[in-house]
C-alpha cells in the first residue's frame, strides 16, 4: 500500500517513467570528482533526484576534541564530505550537527557560474511521516526506537533548465564558491552576459554590413571595454572574459548555448554515454519496509537483472571510526555535564546514530559511509538478500589505486575512487524491497538488543506531534492559549514557526495597557525574479522558537494564524499558514539520543576487503584499552 502511494507521488511529482533513468553518477567534467548528470530534461522547479535519508552526527567535533593531530586531521576530511544541518532542519537536534548524505545531494559538484540546482529545503523542513505512523510504527514501543534516522526527503530542485545529458550543480553558498571573485565569472555574470550578446547580436545583424567592418569592430570593442566598464564596474573584468575578440564570435556562443556552455562544453554529455559509461542513480524508491522495527526501507523502482547494479555507493572513510562515533561525557547525580575530575563524577558512553549505518571490517580501524542514492534505507536481509557488494569497474574511478592504499591514507582519497556497487544476486521485481546481507555479528547483536529492548516512560516526540496537527488525513489545528492554557506539546519538544515577513507592510495593534504592537504580514520565502539567491541552498529558511496568539479559518479555507516569535517578541506576524508551524524535538531529547537505542555497524564483507587495510589483527580495542 505504502509503496504503491510512493509510486504514484513519483509519477505526481514529474518524475521519470519506469524505464527512463532520470539521474547518472559519472565523473564530474571540472576534475576528477564525482558529478551528477540528468538522464532527461528537466524544467525549473522539477524536483531532481530521490527522496534521500540524511544521518545526523552530534557534536563529533567535540565528542574528539581531545584526539592527537592525525586523527584529528582525518576526522575533518570525513566532515568536509557532510552537509550542515541547517540545510535540512537538523540543526535543533545538538549545539554542531552534520548530515552524512547519499545520492545526487552527495555526489554533485558546485560551479559558481553554472548553477542549476538547490537542495529543495521544504521536502526535509515540511516532511511528513504519515506512511511510517500509518504503517503500525510506534515509537513508544519498538526496540527500533532511536535506531534510524528521522530525518529524511532530502531532494534537490531545479533553478533552471536543465537539458539531458547536462551536469548538475548545486550551490554551496556564495562564500564557499567563490561568488564574490572578480577574476572569474559568477552565474549572474553568464546570465547577465546572455542578455548582452543577444542585444549585441540584434545590433550588428542590423548595423555591421551598413557601417563597414572597422567601424563595426570599433564599436564592438567600446562595448567590450568603455561600456563595459561603466556597467559591471568591478565585474567588468570576470564578464569581459566572456566575450569573444570579434563580434564575429558572438554567434557562435549563443549557438552553443549561451556563455556557460561555451566556455565548458564538456558539462553535457550524450544519454547514450551515461547509459554505457555512468550509474543510474534511481532504481530505487523509499517506501516503508516490510520489516518490522526496520522504519523505511528501499524498494525497487523498475525491474532489475541478475548482475544489474541496483547503486552505486561511494566510500567515505572515517578513520579510527569506531572511537570517533564514541560520545564520553561525565555527568553528576543530577546528570548534568561536569568535569572528569570533578568530585561524583560518573562516565557515561553512547554512540552515534551514524554507526549504524557505517560499513565495518573487525580487523581494520576504518569505518566506511556508503554515500549510495537511497542506499541508508537497504535492510539486512540476511539469507534473504537480494543484492551483495562488489568493487565498481568503471574505467574512471580508479579503486584498484584505492585497494592498495594503507589505511592511515584513505582519508586522502576521494569517493570517486573508492565505490562499491549493490549488485542484484538474482532478478529483482519492480517494487520488490532491496535486502542486504549485515552479516552475522549484526544479526546477533539485533536479536539480542530485540529481546532484552525494555518499553520506557517515552513522551511523544516531533515525529508523532506533527503528525498530529499535519495528518495528510485530517488536519488538526493548533490551539490558542485561551483553547488550552497548559500550552503544546511537551518537555522534550519545541515549537518552531517558518517565517519571513514583510516589513513595510507594518500595521499597530492597540493593547489593553494602551501600548501598540507592531504587526506584520507573513511571506513566503523570498526569492529575486531571474536571480538565484546565493545562499538558498545552505542557509536554513527562516525558522525559530514561537508562540501562537490567534487562529482564523477553518479545515478548507486553512487555518492562519497570528504568532509571536521569541527572537522578536515585540511583534507579532499574522496570517502564517498551518503548514509553516511545525514541532522540533529540543536538542539530546529525539530518539536518536536515547541510551538504550540499538547500536551496530553493517559487516563489510571479508571477500572484498583489501587485506592491507587489515591494521587491527586482534580487532579494535577502544581508546581507553590502549
Amino acid at each position: 500500500m505504502f509503496l504503491a502511494a510512493a509510486l504514484i507521488l513519483a509519477a505526481a511529482r514529474g518524475e521519470d517513467s519506469d524505464d527512463q533513468c532520470g539521474v547518472y553518477l559519472a565523473e564530474s567534467s571540472t576534475d576528477h570528482v564525482l558529478g551528477t548528470f540528468a538522464g532527461r530534461s528537466y524544467t525549473k522547479d522539477d524536483l531532481v533526484g530521490s527522496s534521500d535519508a540524511i544521518v545526523q552526527a552530534f557534536d563529533l567535533r567535540y565528542h574528539n576534541r581531545n584526539v592527537d593531530e592525525d586523527s584529528n586531521a582525518m576526522l575533518e576530511n570525513f566532515l568536509g564530505t557532510c552537509w550542515s544541518a541547517d540545510s535540512n532542519g537538523g540543526g535543533n537536534e545538538a549545539e554542531e550537527v552534520i548530515s552524512a548524505v547519499g545520492g545526487p545531494c552527495f555526489s554533485s559538484t558546485g560551479h559558481v557560474g553554472m548553477i542549476n540546482s538547490v537542495i529543495y529545503q521544504p521536502s526535509t523542513l515540511l516532511k511528513s511521516d504519515t506512511d511510517l505512523l500509518a504503517s503500525g510504527y510506534d515509537e513508544t514501543n519498538s526496540p527500533g526506537r532511536g535506531a534510524f534516522t528521522l530525518h529524511h526527503n532530502l531532494t534537490l530542485i531545479a533553478v533552471d533548465k536543465i537539458a539531458a545529458g547536462s551536469e548538475i550543480f548545486l550551490d554551496f553558498g556564495a562564500e564557499f564558491s567563490g561568488y564574490e571573485d572578480t577574476t572569474k565569472p559568477n552565474i549572474d555574470d553568464y546570465r547577465k552576459m546572455d542578455e548582452a550578446i543577444e542585444k549585441m547580436l540584434e545590433f550588428f545583424n542590423k548595423h555591421a554590413e551598413k557601417i563597414g567592418e572597422k567601424a563595426a569592430d570599433e564599436v564592438y570593442q567600446f562595448m567590450k571595454n568603455d561600456v563595459l566598464d561603466l556597467t559591471a564596474e568591478k565585474r567588468a573584468p570576470a564578464a569581459r572574459a566572456l566575450l569573444p575578440d570579434s563580434y564575429h564570435g558572438l554567434q557562435e556562443i549563443m549557438d552553443a548555448g549561451g556563455s556557460a556552455l561555451n566556455a565548458y562544453p564538456s558539462v553535457v554529455k550524450g544519454v547514450d554515454w551515461l547509459k554505457s559509461n555512468a550509474y543510474c542513480q534511481d532504481n530505487l524508491v523509499v517506501g516503508v519496509s516490510k520489516i518490522k522495527h526496520a522504519g523505511r526501507g528501499a524498494f525497487a523502482k523498475r525491474e532489475l537483472k541478475k548482475g544489474e547494479v541496483v547503486a552505486p555507493m561511494p566510500l567515505v572513510p572515517l578513520n579510527r571510526g569506531r572511537d570517533a562515533l564514541k560520545m564520553v561525557e561525565y555527568v553528576n547525580e543530577n546528570g548534568e555535564e561536569i568535569g572528569e575530575d570533578e568530585e561524583g563524577a560518573t562516565k557515561k558512553v553512547k554512540t552515534q546514530l551514524l554507526l549504524n549505518y557505517m560499513l565495518e571490517h573487525p580487523q581494520s580501524s576504518v569505518l566506511f559511509f556508503p554515500a549510495g542514492p537511497l542506499v541508508p534505507y537497504v535492510n539486512h536481509g540476511g539469507k534473504k538478500a537480494n543484492v551483495r557488494m562488489m568493487w565498481s569497474t568503471k574505467a574512471w574511478s580508479h579503486v584498484k589505486q584505492t585497494q592498495a592504499t594503507e589505511v592511515n591514507w584513505l582519508s586522502q582519497v576521494g569517493p570517486i575512487d573508492m565505490i562499491m556497487d549493490l549488485v542484484a544476486t538474482r532478478p529483482i521485481k519492480k517494487g520488490e524491497e532491496i535486502l542486504l546481507d549485515y552479516g552475522d555479528s549484526w544479526a546477533k547483536a539485533w536479536e539480542k538488543h530485540a529481546k532484552e529492548w525494555k518499553k520506557g516512560a517515552f513522551l511523544e516526540s516531533a515525529l508523532a506531534l506533527n503528525e498530529k496537527y499535519h495528518s495528510t488525513g485530517k488536519v488538526q489545528p493548533f490551539p490558542t492559549p485561551l483553547e488550552d492554557s497548559n500550552g503544546l506539546g511537551n518537555e522534550n519538544v519545541v515549537l518552531q514557526c517558518h517565517v519571513v515577513y514583510d516589513e513595510d507592510k507594518i500595521e499597530r495593534r492597540r493593547n489593553e495597557d494602551g501600548t501598540r504592537t507592531k504587526v506584520y504580514p507573513w511571506i513566503p520565502h523570498p526569492a529575486e525574479p531571474n536571480r538565484l539567491m546565493t545562499d538558498i541552498a545552505i542557509r536554513s529558511i527562516n525558522r525559530g522558537g514561537c508562540n501562537i496568539v490567534e487562529r482564523s479559518g477553518d479545515e478548507s479555507s486553512g487555518y492562519k494564524y497570528v504568532i509571536q516569535p521569541e527572537s522578536d517578541p515585540g511583534i507579532l506576524v499574522k496570517n502564517v499558514p498551518h503548514r509553516a508551524i511545525r514541532f522540533v524535538d529540543k536538542p539530546y531529547r529525539s530518539p536518536h539520543h536515547d541510551e538504550t537505542a540499538f547500536r551496530h555497524a553493517i559487516s563489510f564483507p571479508d571477500d572484498v576487503f583489501p587485506s592491507i587495510w587489515k591494521d587491527l589483527p586482534d580487532g579494535h580495542k577502544d581508546r581507553d584499552e590502549l
